[in-house]
């Protein structure tokens, strides 16, 4: 079965022959609460309206997020995060992968301090539907 992939940058269409994540995604739409970047506020350097970071999807092993600031491959991102109904936890996060469409950055990041309650909140919650 090949997949597909539409990019958010150019727009075109790419195909692969199997998927390259271990693990499922689900997409979701929520507001990053309180972000930290390299244990730095981000809220001293920006000053526009609206959330800073607001995610795109979710796996067990990470999350993918939009940025109206410039994060780095390498940067670790703090934050609080509230999947579904649950109580919100905090997450710490290690930035895999960036890009940037017309109005935001993207970043990949991983997960790299979820206790195994965390993660079975986020399995429980891409396994709903």
């Amino acid at each position: 079965m090949a997949l597909s992939s539409k990019s958010d940058i150019s727009y075109k269409t790419y195909r692969f022959a199997k998927e390259k994540r271990s693990k499922k995604r689900k997409k979701i739409n929520i507001e990053i609460s309180y972000p930290r970047i390299n244990d730095k506020s981000v809220y001293e350097k920006f000053t526009g309206e609206g959330p800073i970071l607001e995610s795109v999807d979710i796996s067990e092993t990470g999350i993918c997020f939009k940025s109206k600031i410039m994060i780095h491959k390498g940067d670790f991102v703090s934050f609080l995060l509230q999947v579904g109904d649950n109580p919100s936890f905090w997450c710490t996060s290690y930035v895999r992968w960036t890009g940037c469409n017309d109005n935001s950055y993207i970043v990949g990041c991983e997960f790299v301090s979820l206790s195994l309650i965390q993660i079975r909140t986020i399995r429980d919650f891409i396994e709903e539907d």
